[in-house]
C-alpha cells in the first residue's frame, strides 16, 4: 500500500465500501419508515382524513361528499359503474380496453370490485367529472383504496399529469406513487 490511505492503483482505500454502507443505511431506514407508517398496501390513507373510515363498517359514514352503493359494471381498468353512476378513478391511467392490455387491467378491476359488491367513492372537490361526465374519485371496495392497488398492480400507471389538479393529489398514497 501507498502513503496517505491510497491503493497501488490510485483509489482511496474504503472509499467504495463506506459508500455501499451509506446506501443500505438509507435503504434500511426507508424500509423501516415505510414498514412503521404504511404496514401493507391496505393501510396507506386514501382519502382525506375527515371522510376516512371503514368501507367494510358503513361505506361513507357521515361524509357528505361521498356516495356508495353496489358496482353494477366494470367497463375497463379505470371506469366503473357504481349504483349506474359513472366514475373514473381519479388520478389513474389504465390501458384502453382494445388495446393488448386493455383486458388484463379490466379483469384487475372487476376483481378488486366485483360486480354486485358494495363500493364507495369520494369525488375529487377540484374537479369532480371529466370531459365525458364521469365522476372522478377514489373508490373504495371493501377496506381497499383501488385507485392506488392498480397502479400497484402494474395493471395502470399514475396520471401525473392531473396529480396538481386533484384534490387527492397531496394525499399520501398519490404522493407515494409519484405526485409530487
Amino acid at each position: 500500500m501507498a502513503h496517505g490511505g491510497m491503493r497501488r492503483d490510485g483509489r482511496r482505500r474504503g472509499l467504495l465500501s463506506t459508500r455501499k454502507l451509506i446506501l443500505l443505511l438509507i435503504g434500511l431506514g426507508a424500509a423501516a419508515y415505510r414498514y412503521y407508517f404504511y404496514p401493507s398496501d391496505q393501510t396507506v390513507p386514501d382519502v382525506p382524513a375527515t371522510t376516512r373510515t371503514s368501507a367494510s363498517a358503513n361505506a361513507c359514514g357521515d361524509s357528505a361528499d361521498c356516495f356508495s352503493g353496489p358496482v353494477t359494471r366494470v367497463i375497463d381498468g379505470d371506469t366503473l359503474d357504481i349504483a349506474d353512476r359513472r366514475v373514473r378513478l381519479v388520478l389513474v391511467d389504465a390501458p384502453e380496453r382494445d388495446t393488448s392490455a386493455g383486458p388484463a387491467a379490466t379483469q384487475q378491476l372487476a376483481q378488486l370490485c366485483q360486480p354486485g359488491t358494495l363500493a364507495a367513492a369520494w369525488p375529487d372537490a377540484r374537479q369532480p367529472r371529466d370531459d365525458y361526465g364521469r365522476t372522478l374519485a377514489v373508490v373504495r371496495c371493501g377496506d381497499e383504496n383501488v385507485n392506488a392497488r392498480m397502479i400497484r398492480s402494474g395493471h395502470a400507471q399514475l396520471y401525473r399529469r392531473f396529480c396538481r389538479a386533484s384534490a387527492f393529489g397531496a394525499e399520501p398514497w398519490a404522493r407515494e406513487l409519484g405526485c409530487n
